[in-house]
C-alpha cells in the first residue's frame, strides 16, 4: 500500500534536487534579481544590457531608405516618413517616460522590445506608402517606451551599487555592443538582401529582437517610483527644467549637437548610393561607420572628452560643410563626426543624468528625447525638401552654414549666461 508512495516521495526528493541544483546555478544580486551563470560565468546586469543591446540585430539597417525608396517611396515621402515618426516620439515620450517613472524602467523597455518585433513584422509585409506608415506608428510607439526608461533603468542600478561614476563608460559600452550588433546586421544584412532580396533581410531581424527581450526581461527590476499623479509628475519636471539653467541648456546643446551630425547621417545612405550605385556598397559603407561608431562609444578619451564636448558645437558643422563640398568628404565627415559626437554625447549623459533626480529620471530623459525628435522631425522634412529641390550636396552646404550662424546665436544668447553659474 505504501509502495506507491514511497515511489512518489523518492521521486519528489529527486525532482527537489534538480531544483537544488538549478538554483545553485544562479546567484543574487541583492533583492530584485538573479545572475545566471552558464559554464560558470556570471552574466552581471550590466553584461546583460550589453547584449541584449547586441541582439537587437536590424538586417535591413544598411540599406533601409533603399529598401523605402525601391517600395516606391519618393524621397520628400521618405523624409516626411522619417519626420512624422519622430513628431510621433515627441508626443509619446513624456507619457511613456512618465509610465516608466511611476510603474517601472524595466516594463517601459520590455514593451518596447515587443514592438519591435510587431514593427519588423509589418515593415516585412509592407509594399506601400500606408503600410510603411502603419510600421513607422509601430517603430515610434517602441521608441517612446525604450528612451529615457532604459539609461534611466541603467543609471539608477549602478547608482544603487555605489557606481554612478562608471555611467558615462557603460552608457558608452552599452551605444558600443548595440552598434557591434547593427555592424553584423548591416554586413550580413547586405548580403541577404544580395542573395535573398531586401524584404527577406528585413523578416530575419524579428527572431533576434525576440531574443533580446528574453534576455532583457532576466535583469533586476528598477525600485524608485514616483508617488506623485501623472499630471503633477510632468509639471514638477517642467518646472525643474525651467529653474535649472544648466539643465535648460545642456537639453539646448544636446539638440544643436545632435542635428548638425544628423542632418548628415538621416540621408547618408541616399548620399552614398548616389555615388556607389550599389545596396552592397552602401551597407558597406554603413558597416565601416558602425564600426567606428561602436568603436568610438566603446573608448573613453578621459580628460580629453570634455574638450571635446565644448567644441562639438564648431566642428560638427563645418565637417557637414565639407561633406557638400566633395563625396570624398563625405567620408572624412562620417569618420570624424561619428568619433566627434559618440565622445561629446558621453560626456553630455554624464552630465546631464548627475544633475537630475531619480524620481524624475526618466520624464525628465523623455523631455529632452521630446524637443530631440521635435527637431529632428522637422529637420528631416526641411532636408527632405532641400534635397529634392538643390540636391544633397547643395543642401548639406546650405545647412551647414545656417547651424554655424545658430550656433553663435546660442552660444551668445544662452551658454554664456550658463558658464557663469
Amino acid at each position: 500500500m505504501f509502495e506507491g508512495v514511497q515511489e512518489d516521495e523518492g521521486e519528489l526528493r529527486e525532482s527537489h534536487g534538480r531544483r537544488r541544483e538549478r538554483i545553485e546555478n544562479l546567484t543574487s544580486i541583492g533583492d530584485v534579481g538573479l545572475v545566471p551563470r552558464y559554464g560558470g560565468l556570471d552574466l552581471d546586469y550590466t553584461t546583460r544590457f550589453y547584449l541584449s543591446g547586441f541582439l537587437r540585430i536590424a538586417f535591413y539597417s544598411g540599406f533601409f531608405l533603399v529598401y523605402l525608396q525601391e517600395i516606391g517611396l519618393s524621397k520628400a515621402q521618405i523624409g516626411f516618413l522619417m519626420g512624422l515618426s519622430l513628431i510621433l516620439v515627441a508626443l509619446l515620450e513624456v507619457p511613456t517616460g512618465v509610465v516608466a517613472d511611476r510603474v517601472s524602467k524595466k516594463l517601459s523597455v520590455l514593451l518596447s522590445e515587443g514592438l519591435s518585433v510587431l514593427y519588423v513584422t509589418v515593415l516585412y509585409l509592407a509594399s506601400s506608402f500606408p503600410m510603411v506608415l502603419a510600421s513607422m506608428i509601430i517603430a515610434a510607439l517602441a521608441t517612446a517606451f525604450r528612451t529615457g526608461a532604459e539609461t534611466a533603468w541603467v543609471y539608477e542600478l549602478l547608482s544603487r551599487d555605489g557606481r554612478a561614476n562608471d555611467y558615462p563608460r557603460v552608457y558608452g559600452r552599452l551605444r558600443a555592443f548595440e552598434l557591434a550588433g547593427g555592424l553584423v546586421g548591416m554586413i550580413t544584412g547586405g548580403m541577404l538582401a544580395e542573395t535573398f532580396g531586401m524584404r527577406f533581410a528585413v523578416l530575419m531581424s524579428a527572431p533576434f529582437f525576440l531574443l533580446s527581450l528574453v534576455l532583457t526581461a532576466t535583469i533586476p527590476a528598477d525600485t524608485v517610483k514616483s508617488r506623485t499623479s501623472y499630471m503633477s509628475h510632468i509639471f514638477e519636471s517642467i518646472d525643474f527644467v525651467r529653474s535649472s539653467s544648466v539643465v535648460a541648456w545642456l537639453i539646448v546643446y544636446a539638440n544643436f549637437i545632435g542635428l548638425s551630425f544628423a542632418a548628415f547621417t538621416s540621408f547618408m545612405q541616399l548620399y552614398f548610393y548616389d555615388v556607389l550605385s550599389s545596396v552592397l556598397g552602401v551597407s558597406m559603407v554603413m558597416a565601416l561607420q558602425a564600426v567606428i561608431n561602436s568603436a568610438s562609444w566603446y573608448i573613453d578619451t578621459g580628460k580629453y572628452r570634455k574638450w571635446i564636448y565644448d567644441k562639438a558645437g564648431a566642428i560638427l558643422p563645418i565637417l557637414l560643410f565639407f561633406a557638400g563640398l566633395n563625396e570624398w568628404f563625405g567620408f572624412l565627415t562620417m569618420i570624424l563626426g561619428t568619433f566627434v559626437f559618440t565622445q561629446s554625447f558621453k560626456e553630455w549623459q554624464g552630465r546631464f543624468q548627475a544633475a537630475i533626480p531619480d524620481e524624475k529620471r526618466a520624464t525628465l530623459g523623455s523631455l529632452y528625447s521630446l524637443t530631440a525628435a521635435i527637431t529632428s522631425g522637422v529637420l528631416n522634412v526641411l532636408l527632405g525638401l532641400l534635397f529634392n529641390c538643390v540636391g544633397i550636396m547643395m543642401g548639406l552646404i546650405t545647412t551647414s552654414l545656417f547651424m554655424l550662424v545658430l550656433g553663435y546665436a546660442l552660444q551668445l544668447s544662452f551658454g554664456r549666461k550658463v558658464s557663469k553659474t
